[in-house]
């Protein structure tokens, strides 16, 4: 029995599966940063200075570390021929002459920790919901001759999270830092690097997340690389993006010796958390994942003559078609800012919560709230802002109705930027944290009038990644014909629309777009 393994190194946590042939999850294990890794002083897994928000890359070193070390009771660690996994898209590690030069002699006595302590240019990666390059973001734009000419380009507008504007605010801002970075790691191929000993290539799944991957060719748009980081960024990035499934090569002999890995055990592309939860549910056309997480994110499977770039969603490569695309919506203000509303108007319980979402009104009465605690991407708006009637008020009678109102205009966004992207969605995929709360998934059902079904197993982005690593070490044709082999069969329909309520919300829709209109203004 051979067996492949996929990592997932989440905002949070570091979680891994392992699958055997017939696509079985056979062992799963998780690293949590603030409860395993309190050291680093992490919420959430994130240091947050008002827009600035970093992890501390030697957190993620010490988290492979643990994982490992949990690894090693598996018996038959020997028989993983494939590794592969997902990372949060867009952080970004910035490796010294140093780092390289210890990660090619790596000594398998000694943990990575104790070895890579001054590897990094920069202690604290940027990672996804930093918010502070919103004047590299207008400056990548009037380069290329604005937001539209961008997103066509590169199937983005300029968004401060992506990995483009965040090296060029340490471009001209740390420059010192920048100078002494000989290497740029997106956090994925930060994971194949560590695991190859030399460094991994940004998968172009990945690479479209960065506003400096030409969407249509899949390589580095040189002009956008000047911008970003000067004519140095190239040789940074040391190499154009690869495909999904390419062969990097073999895992470093550190992790044969010390771990007990097969020296012939192979190395695929890692790529975002969002393609790799899309592998996981192996999208046909007209399918649709919601993921329910830290933050909330909408992917769909488009093919290349239905795809068409916009300034509010994003447009990707996907992880293993090249004629293919995801389609992606995506929100900061996630499960903690249900989270937070949970605490304050819920105590702290989510029976309560869920109590509330069953028995109050809020957008089907007029109340309508927005609530923004992280800078917002879709919209770009900050704040929190209640309506009755079209009328701004400082809270609702019912604080309660605060819980009502957070999720319906979560979910209305959604169906408002799905449809008009283009998607003619039948059903709904939920995964991620918060898709393990049935009373949440029926509000989703009952805003999109479609039904919600789910994965048996939490771990999806983990759980692509050992999929990944299969269809990359037995070079299967397509990732379709690897799943026909055996079915994972474990999606279960969770709920189906109450069609009533649907159409009142559709009635809502209106209402809530001028009301975020004028939130965003």
């Amino acid at each position: 029995m051979s067996y492949y393994l996929g990592f997932d190194l989440s905002t949070q946590q570091l979680k891994c599966t392992i699958i055997d042939e017939a696509h079985e999850i056979v062992l799963e294990e998780a690293i949590n940063f603030d409860r395993n890794l309190p050291e680093f002083n992490t919420k959430h897994g994130a240091v947050v200075n008002d827009d600035v928000v970093t992890s501390p890359t030697l957190m993620w070193v010490k988290a492979l570390d643990l994982l490992l070390e949990k690894l090693k009771s598996f018996p038959h660690i020997s028989a993983i021929r494939g590794i592969s996994g997902a990372g949060q898209q867009h952080g970004s590690v910035y490796w010294n002459q140093n780092g390289l030069e210890i990660l090619k002699n790596l000594d398998p006595s000694k943990q990575l920790v104790e070895q890579l302590q001054l590897a990094f240019a920069i202690e604290q990666s940027p990672i996804w919901q930093d918010a502070s390059t919103t004047a590299e973001c207008r400056a990548l734009e009037e380069s290329v001759g604005g937001a539209e000419a961008l997103a066509k380009l590169t199937g983005s507008k300029a968004y401060e999270r992506f990995t483009g504007n965040q090296i060029a605010k340490i471009y001209h801002k740390n420059k010192e830092s920048y100078d002494k970075t000989v290497c740029i790691n997106l956090v994925s191929s930060f994971m194949a690097t560590l695991l190859l000993g030399s460094i991994g290539p940004v998968d172009a799944a990945e690479g479209s997340g960065t506003n400096m991957m030409n969407i249509e060719t899949h390589r580095w748009e040189k002009q956008l690389l000047e911008e970003c980081g000067g004519p140095d960024l190239a040789n940074k990035l040391h190499s154009e993006p690869v495909e999904g499934g390419t062969v990097l090569g073999k895992i470093n002999s550190y992790y044969v010796k010390r771990y007990g890995f097969s020296a012939d055990c192979s190395i695929m592309p890692f790529t975002g958390d969002n393609s790799a939860t899309l592998a996981s549910m192996n999208l046909s056309q007209g399918d649709c994942v919601v993921s329910l997480g830290t933050s909330d994110t909408v992917l769909v499977y488009l093919k290349k003559d239905k795809a068409e770039p916009t300034t509010e969603s994003h447009l990707m490569a996907h992880p293993t078609d090249i004629d293919g695309y995801m389609g992606m919506l995506c929100y900061k203000n996630g499960s903690l800012a249900r989270q937070h509303i949970r605490d304050n108007y819920a105590s702290r319980d989510w029976e309560i919560f869920n109590k509330y979402l069953v028995e109050k009104e809020a957008a089907t009465e007029g109340y309508f709230g927005f609530y923004y605690w992280m800078q917002e991407i879709i919209p770009f708006a900050k704040g929190i802002y209640r309506f009755k009637n079209r009328q701004s008020i400082e809270d609702f009678q019912d604080p309660s109705v605060n819980v009502k109102a957070i999720v319906e205009s979560q979910f209305l966004s959604m169906k408002i930027r799905l449809e008009r992207m283009g998607g003619n969605t039948k059903r709904i995929l939920a995964s991620g944290g918060a898709a393990a709360n049935r009373t949440i998934l029926q509000l989703l059902s009952d805003v999109f009038g479609l039904p919600v079904y789910r994965q048996k197993g939490m771990n999806g982005a983990s759980l692509g990644g050992a999929l990944l690593a299969k269809f990359g070490t037995n070079k299967y044709k397509s990732l379709e014909e690897m799943m026909k082999e055996h079915s994972l069969n474990d999606l279960e329909l969770v709920c189906k629309p109450n069609l009533k309520r649907t159409e009142l919300y559709s009635s809502c829709i209106d209402e809530f777009v001028e009301l975020e209109r004028k939130v965003v203004q």
